[in-house]
């Protein structure tokens, strides 16, 4: 709407001017009728920033965390694709200042997942190189304008990346009162109810693809959130759930691999939380898996 606001209306004072060169219509007229259209327009954007504030609060009371809340009171005016990169920004700075400002222990209900991350070894890589790009920009690049823009791309590429490891930081796995928070940074997240999970597994695993983050496979209905090449715990669903991505939610999963730094204390407190045993576990636990056309097949040798 800003967008269309700022188009629109310099349009329509070229054209008024342009009437009032050749004599047709008087000035006056000219900065009155532009003075109405961007009144209308702004009207339109603040009822549009006031419906956000409202879904925004009603999604609060609802229950939602605020980023959640805030995603759901864009997508009342634009598609959700936008609405969840709209929303994406102040989730990355937000969870960057908490890991950098207000980082605190574990609760005894949180469980991290980052062990493993290559993340770790980007930041530090990206620590040492930053510097030295930015000095060779200063030496080889003669316009001031160019190496100001390849400045601050830079610097924010760089804190871009430091949100995304800060945010696996300050988002753990997290067990509330009736659900289990599973959590890839901003990456991905899912929010499963105790009631609905059949089965917890210690099942080490391979995703489809090599890499970290959100894979599906949709022929086995299984989601991957895999963090150094592998997941460590299976859950198996009664019903069906929906992982939200970074842009996009997946199809409706009745399997999840997922990973944990202490997968056995993880997985003693969702048994707890659940009621479930862990007969199923035994006869899978310490074998690697890999994705095949038949999705019972396992193959590999114990992994370390």
């Amino acid at each position: 709407m800003n967008q269309i606001r700022r188009t629109i209306l310099p349009l329509l004072l070229i054209l008024g001017f342009g009437l009032v060169a050749t004599g047709r219509v008087d000035l006056g007229a000219v900065l009155g009728v532009g003075f109405v259209v961007e009144l209308g327009l702004f009207l339109i954007v603040l009822w549009q920033v006031i419906v956000v504030w409202r879904r925004y609060r009603h999604h609060r009371e609802a229950g939602l965390d605020p980023e959640a809340a805030l995603e759901e009171g864009l997508a009342r005016i634009f598609p959700r694709r936008m609405a969840r990169f709209l929303a994406l920004e102040p989730r990355l700075w937000s969870s960057l200042f908490r890991w950098v400002f207000r980082r605190r222990p574990l609760a005894p209900n949180e469980f991290r997942y980052t062990r493993r991350s290559i993340m770790g070894s980007v930041i530090g890589l990206v620590v040492f190189v930053a510097p030295l790009e930015l000095f060779a920009i200063e030496l080889l690049v003669p316009w001031a304008l160019v190496r100001l823009l390849l400045l601050f791309a830079g610097l924010y590429s760089a804190l871009w990346l430091l949100g995304l490891y800060g945010a696996m930081q300050v988002r753990p796995h997290r067990l509330d009162a009736a659900n289990f928070r599973l959590y890839n940074g901003i990456m991905a997240d899912a929010t499963i109810p105790y009631s609905q999970i059949a089965a917890i597994i210690a099942d080490r695993r391979r995703p489809p693809k090599d890499g970290e983050g959100l894979q599906v496979a949709p022929t086995e209905r299984a989601a991957y959130l895999a963090i150094g090449g592998r997941t460590d715990i299976t859950l198996r669903l009664r019903e069906p759930v929906v992982l939200h991505g970074l842009l996009t939610d997946t199809p409706p999963v009745l399997t999840i691999h997922f990973n944990a730094d202490e997968p056995d204390r993880l997985i003693a407190a969702l048994r707890a939380r659940t009621g479930l045993g862990d007969d199923e576990s035994s006869a899978v636990s310490g074998q690697w898996s890999v994705l095949s056309p038949q999705p019972s097949a396992v193959s590999g040798q114990p992994g370390s």
